[in-house]
């Protein structure tokens, strides 16, 4: 019997992989300044997401060529492909919210 999909998806998900998430959307919903830019923000910050993943992969393997810790970054893609799927939409929904919450709450 296999897992439901909740498990698959915080299965996808390490401490960091959240902090990064907390902290990218954090600092899109500040740079923010109308509704129009959400999905921008939000493709820039999991750009920036998939550029970080790939870059640790990279530091992290030591002296191998960078196609390997690409194969490597993919891999883990691949192994928690549910987790990979949604990112791009709790990024789009974390900016969301805390630019709604900037807008309704900030200084005028």
């Amino acid at each position: 019997m296999g897992q439901n999909g909740l498990g698959l998806l915080f299965a996808g998900f390490t401490f960091f992989d959240v902090l990064f998430i907390t902290a990218a959307a954090l600092v899109a919903a500040l740079a923010m300044r109308r509704w129009s830019q959400l999905t921008g923000a939000a493709l820039i910050a999991y750009a920036v997401d998939v550029l970080v993943r790939f870059s640790m992969e990279y530091l992290a393997s030591g002296d191998v060529p960078a196609n390997f810790a690409f194969d490597l970054a993919l891999a883990r893609l691949d192994m928690h492909g549910l987790a990979a799927t949604v990112r791009p939409l709790i990024y789009f929904g974390a900016i969301a919210f805390l630019f709604g919450l900037k807008h309704r709450y900030g200084a005028r």
